[in-house]
This record gives C-alpha cells, sequence and structure tokens, in this order.
C-alpha cells in the first residue's frame, strides 16, 4: 500500500514535470501554461452552453451563406408556409459581399434567414422568463409568498429590466416589459435601419438597428456626416445576435417607448396577437422621421408580407449552430469569461 502511494505522489507527478521541462520554453508555454483571463468590471463569468457547436471554418460571404442555407432546407417560401421549421444558425457576422448578388429578392433572402433566428431566439429565452414571471405573479396576486430562490430571480430580473428592485416588485409592471418584439418589426426595423444588411454600419459593426451611444466605453462607428462638436456614435456589436438582442432590450426597457409596451400589454389582455402593424403606430420616436418613419416600416411589412414570418417556429433541436471565424467574445467565453453586453 506505501509503494502504490509512493508511486502515485512522488514518481509519476516528479516525471511527468522533468518530461515538460525538458522540452523549450516556448512549446512548454503553449502546451502546458492555462491561460488565466481576469474579468474587467464589464465582465462575468459563465461558462459556455452545451448546446452550442461553432464552426470557425465557415467562409461568411453572401454566396457561400446561401449555398449553406440552401443545403439545410432552409427556404423562405417553405418557412413562410409553415412547412419548414427555422434552423438554430447563428453568423459570427453579417455575410460580406451582399451587395454583389444580383437578385434583390436574393439579396432580401438572404438577410431575412441570417436574421430569422436571431430574433426567435431572443423572443424564445425571452418567453421562458415570462412564463415563470406570470406563475409568480400568479402565487403573489393569490396572497402567498414567494420562495427564496424566486424572490432573488425576481430582483435580478427587475434590475435587467429598469425596475426598481428594492422593497416589493410590481410583477404586472415587469409583466409589461418582459414580453416579444413581433418578428416581422423585428425585421421590417432591421431592414430599413441597415439597407437589407448593407450599410457601412451594418457590415463594419454588426450595427442593425441605428442605436447610438454617447459613451465612450461602448464601441462604435462614428457617422460620416458628424457635425463638429457632436459625441454620438453608432453602436456596434461583436455579431448580428447581439444587436438584435439589444434592440428588443431597448424597446422593453427604454421610457420612449413606453406606448409600445402598454400597447402591447393591451392585446395581451384582450387575448389578441402580438402585431407588428399595429405596435408600430407607438414607435415615432424611434427615428426623427416621426410618422414617416412609422409609414415606411408599415409599408416593408405589407411590401415584403413581412407578417408571415410572426407564424415561424425554431427547429426542435436545442443545439446552436455557430458558423463563421470566432470573435472576441466567443475566444473570451471558452475561458469562462463573457462580455456584459453579451450575456444571455
Amino acid at each position: 500500500m506505501s509503494a502504490l502511494f509512493l508511486l502515485l505522489t512522488v514518481i509519476l507527478p516528479s516525471t511527468v514535470f522533468i518530461s515538460a521541462s525538458s522540452r523549450s520554453m516556448d512549446r512548454t508555454a503553449r502546451e502546458f501554461l492555462l491561460p488565466v483571463l481576469r474579468p474587467d468590471p464589464g465582465f462575468t463569468v459563465e461558462m459556455a452552453s452545451a448546446t452550442t457547436r461553432h464552426d470557425p471554418s465557415f467562409k461568411l460571404d453572401a454566396k457561400a451563406t446561401l449555398d449553406l442555407f440552401h443545403s439545410r432546407e432552409y427556404r423562405i417560401e417553405a418557412v413562410r408556409s409553415g412547412e419548414t421549421a427555422v434552423p438554430r444558425l447563428v453568423l459570427t457576422d453579417l455575410p460580406t459581399g451582399m451587395t454583389s448578388l444580383e437578385s434583390s429578392d436574393d439579396r432580401k433572402a438572404l438577410f431575412v434567414k441570417t436574421l430569422l433566428p436571431l430574433i426567435l431566439m431572443a423572443n424564445e429565452r425571452i418567453e421562458q422568463d415570462r412564463e415563470r414571471l406570470r406563475r409568480l405573479h400568479a402565487v403573489k396576486q393569490g396572497g402567498q409568498a414567494l420562495a427564496p430562490q424566486d424572490r432573488r430571480w425576481l430582483a435580478e430580473v427587475a434590475v435587467r429590466y429598469g425596475l426598481n428592485a428594492d422593497g416589493e416588485i410590481n410583477t404586472k409592471a415587469l409583466l409589461q416589459r418582459v414580453d416579444v418584439v413581433p418578428v416581422s418589426l423585428a425585421l421590417a426595423q432591421a431592414a430599413e435601419e441597415s439597407g437589407w444588411g448593407t450599410s457601412r454600419f451594418a457590415q463594419k459593426g454588426n450595427a442593425l438597428y441605428g442605436q447610438l451611444t454617447f459613451k465612450a466605453e461602448d464601441e462604435g462607428i462614428v457617422p460620416r456626416n458628424r457635425r463638429q462638436g457632436e459625441t454620438h456614435r453608432f453602436k456596434s456589436f461583436d455579431d448580428p445576435k447581439g444587436s438584435v438582442e439589444s434592440y428588443i432590450h431597448n424597446l422593453n426597457t427604454h421610457r420612449a417607448y413606453a406606448q409600445f409596451r402598454q400597447m402591447r400589454a393591451s392585446l395581451r389582455t384582450q387575448d389578441k396577437p402580438i402585431d407588428g402593424l399595429m405596435l408600430v403606430n407607438a414607435l415615432g420616436a424611434y427615428s426623427e422621421r416621426g410618422e414617416d418613419y412609422v409609414r415606411t416600416i408599415r409599408s416593408l411589412i405589407r411590401v415584403n408580407s413581412l407578417a408571415d414570418f410572426d407564424r415561424a417556429v425554431l427547429s426542435a433541436d436545442q443545439m446552436e449552430e455557430v458558423l463563421g471565424p470566432r470573435t472576441r467574445a466567443e475566444m473570451a467565453r471558452d475561458h469562462g469569461v463573457v462580455p456584459a453586453s453579451l450575456r444571455r
């Protein structure tokens, strides 16, 4: 027994150490030293999801992406008709060379196919939170006390959605915020704000929704026509998924869209569909163009039959397939570190 203990605790470890140390320092550093990433205040520790598969070798150009979608039987008309579920494909960047596609129908189809899974997955996560929130709201309405873990979760959600988490949390007010955005509306606004994914801001920074930032710490792109003394930039994102999630969170939290949230809650109360054509009427504040912007979004939804995608469903397979070069955020995530802007 003592001989076995000596073998396991002294002899074998020493042999491994000597073997590693006998190599050059350069090789040893690469092969045996694990990197240590220390998160700054904007980072949080969170392990990578086991339901994600990443292919970094995929080339993100328009033609290759269209071919990939076709090989996966991912066809727009089949999704419109409800024949096909939407695959959980996540591109790390918008496809390049979209303007080189001769057919405008192909450009639009590529844009819709790229964004559709991202919008549906974002809404899916919100629906999961909303369902739990509805149950807790019913418990509170029945005069029962919430379990400690439910109170903690409720406080976290309230903070995330910009409500006061001190004291008793207003679950009715929170339900107005924790809700989905119609796919048709999200597609139409992205199409308008990014030129169907071809704008400089979209191609260079995955800026799909024209969100501005005045914060020096945010990554952003300076508009070419910005006047002297102005500091605003178009907020950029590591990937299109981050842009979609930020847009939905913006509608669900910013005071400028309180009417949007009230109108959506009213539709819920009346047991009516969450209709993009109706809700866009409450988004005049989204653009300085006001009502002209609202008319443009409404026209985009109608002319392109985007309301068909409000009925689209994700594939039952929970595996997300990430395609494209690895982003800074993904490399950090491999080591359990996720930028705050990309928390799920």
